[in-house]
């Protein structure tokens, strides 16, 4: 959704953030912290999007969204390894297979072996 063109998307995304947090709609929070996040990544604030990203995983644990958490690992993995972690990012990974599997997120796990494959490299 951000594209790489968070300048345009935060504004948007942060407004969403604030409703869906005024209504207690977790769901929507998490999506939109989650975009947040890429574009603080897109943006080189990789603390804050590690934050962000975090949140939108811990959110939608909350709600037993566990496709969803299984997807933030992923981009939780991706962020470790493009800031030189590659041992979280792999735990990311594992973990996020574990959720994918009990869950049957046939397409998180799919995700999760293209990142395996992108991240080995």
């Amino acid at each position: 959704m951000v594209k790489g063109d968070g300048v345009t998307g935060r504004p948007c995304f942060e407004r969403l953030y604030a409703l869906a947090r005024s209504v207690d709609d977790r769901m929507t929070m998490s999506y939109a912290i989650r975009h947040l996040g890429f574009a603080d990544k897109d943006a080189g604030h990789f603390d804050q999007a590690r934050e962000r990203l975090t949140e939108s995983v811990t959110l939608r644990r909350e709600i037993g969204f566990r496709p969803g958490e299984a997807a933030g690992l992923v981009a939780l993995a991706y962020l470790a390894a493009e800031t030189g972690d590659p041992s979280a990012a792999f735990h990311h990974l594992d973990e996020a297979h574990s959720v994918a599997e009990s869950c049957g997120a046939k397409a998180v796990l799919g995700w999760i072996d293209q990142a395996r494959t992108l991240i080995g490299s």
